[in-house]
């Protein structure tokens, strides 16, 4: 079996996420890390379309937290390649903070 790692770094989208009033009216900046490992014995995995379908989900659905969002994306992703085995997904909110950097993350391993 031969494992490679898709890697999707600083990918940058204004997007409705978030529970408060302003957040659910006004996008704001989210920055969007990805580890996606996968099986090329079984199909090539397409970074471009990758990046894509994250893009899509966050741009036209509007997500009340970042949990859901990370969510819905490991299932979208692992839908669109069924060979993946592991995802690792981060989202950060630039903006909360002047001094910090905050986000969510998850890791899914499907075997």
């Amino acid at each position: 079996m031969n494992v490679y790692k898709v890697i999707i770094e600083q990918l940058k989208l204004k997007v409705i996420l978030g529970v408060l009033n302003s957040e659910r009216t006004n996008p704001q900046d989210v920055i969007v890390n990805a580890w996606i490992e996968y099986n090329l014995d079984e199909h090539f995995l397409d970074y471009t379309q990758a990046v894509e379908a994250i893009k899509n989900l966050l741009k036209y659905k509007e997500y009340d937290t970042i949990e859901n969002a990370l969510n819905d994306i490991c299932k979208a992703l692992k839908i669109d390649f069924p060979e993946i085995i592991s995802i690792k997904l981060q989202i950060y909110k630039p903006e909360v903070f002047k001094n910090a950097l905050v986000g969510v993350e998850i890791y899914k391993e499907y075997k």
